[in-house]
């Protein structure tokens, strides 16, 4: 009897022990482990380094067209009043230097060209823009060009002034 006892006792502390253990393990995972495991495994995270400023490309600019009025002649004729509104949807940012969007805008009788200049992050873009098309007409714009605007001339320096004169003697 008493190995049974022995046994039967060794065997309630291993039980007890895997308990306490588990348990332990467990409040360490759920309350204490968390910042010290983060600190000392996760690797250091530096933010990627931006892009350089550069001038967008084409594919990198969307615009929407803004129907703002119409006014249809009963002959079947229409005038649309339209605004655009560009979207960039690329990641660099812009170039200091001032670039232009050159575009067109589709659906009316015959495609009209357009074009907006952006200084910094401000585009300077017309407004109220008529275009005549048939009654129904869809209007869309394509990209067609961006480029960077040429550098002002510089202005010329000054004349020199007159040399002064001086009477022989």
């Amino acid at each position: 009897m008493p190995i049974n006892l022995l046994r039967k006792l060794l065997a309630a502390v291993a039980i007890v022990g895997m308990l306490a253990s588990g348990i332990g393990i467990a409040s360490f995972m759920i309350f204490g482990g968390r910042g010290a495991q983060d600190a000392v495994t996760a690797p250091v995270r530096t933010p990627p380094k931006p892009p350089p400023p550069s001038v967008p490309t084409v594919e990198e600019f969307r615009i929407g067209v803004v129907v703002t009025a119409q006014n249809c002649d009963p002959a079947g004729a229409c005038v649309y009043t339209y605004t655009i509104d560009p979207k960039y949807i690329g990641l660099h940012p812009f170039p200091e230097a001032p670039f232009t969007v050159e575009y067109e805008v589709l659906g009316g009788h015959a495609p009209q060209p357009g074009k907006f200049t952006v200084t910094g992050d401000q585009a300077q873009i017309f407004k109220d823009v008529q275009i005549e098309g048939p009654p129904g007409a869809a209007l869309t714009a394509n990209v067609v060009r961006v480029f960077e605007e040429p550098p002002a001339p510089a202005p010329p320096p000054p004349p020199a002034p007159p040399a002064e004169q001086v009477p022989a003697p």
